[in-house]
């Protein structure tokens, strides 16, 4: 291993070792896990990522808890789309379009 000299504020430091000294570890080897697992983040995110998006269900699955579906004239037969007609009109209006 070779030796490094960085720079810090002095709230940092004592910040590093308190975690340092709460794991167990020299100051030198804390920093030095932390910089190990920034320099892995990428490429380990990167296949947690993958290996979510594989485990979701394809086209070909069936889904574990499948929803009902409605057929379209129960869908438009809602309540919500037929509020504004008024109880007693006919569902066409005589005379209208007639010339």
């Amino acid at each position: 291993m070779k030796n490094v000299t960085i720079t810090m504020d002095e709230d940092v430091l004592g910040w590093v070792r308190v975690e340092a000294a709460k794991r167990g570890e020299s100051v030198s080897r804390f920093i030095a896990g932390i910089v190990r697992e920034k320099r892995q983040s990428p490429a380990i995110s990167q296949l947690e990522s993958l290996e979510r998006f594989l485990a979701q269900p394809t086209r070909d699955e069936p889904l574990a808890d499948p929803t009902p579906t409605s057929r379209r004239d129960e869908i438009y037969d809602d309540a919500l789309l037929h509020r504004f007609q008024r109880a007693g009109l006919s569902p066409r209006h005589e005379g209208f379009g007639e010339d």
